[in-house]
């Protein structure tokens, strides 16, 4: 396990990933939005093209490999969602992500339930 100021490190660097995907318009047939999401997707060892083709528990065990903590994984499903209408299939893993996240993190969450009955 990290220790607190590793840990804390950690998740500042994640959590700047994450704010730039979010910020990213997505167009899935522009090469440069794919490529601006492969820059920030390569800090954390993942490629677009990787994203599309994990299955879901391929790709929840990713970000826990890569220490995602949980609220880091919420956000990242909640751009899952965002970009689903255009890709599909993130749909669904943000879906299982979502549950990952009840499952494991052993807090229930009315929030993350919600999102879960939205999808």
């Amino acid at each position: 396990m990290l220790n607190k100021g590793i840990k804390s490190e950690e998740d500042r660097r994640i959590e700047s990933i994450v704010i730039k995907l979010s910020s990213i318009g997505f167009v899935p047939d522009d090469l440069n939005v794919i490529n601006e999401i492969d820059e920030q997707f390569k800090k954390i060892g993942l490629t677009y093209e990787q994203l599309v083709q994990y299955s879901s528990n391929e790709l929840n065990q990713h970000l826990t490999k890569f220490n995602f903590e949980w609220n880091r994984m919420e956000e990242l499903a909640d751009i899952l969602v965002q970009w689903s209408e255009n890709e599909p299939s993130f749909k669904i893993k943000a879906k299982a992500l979502y549950q990952y996240i009840q499952d494991e993190s052993k807090v229930f969450s009315f929030e993350i339930m919600s999102k879960i009955g939205k999808l």
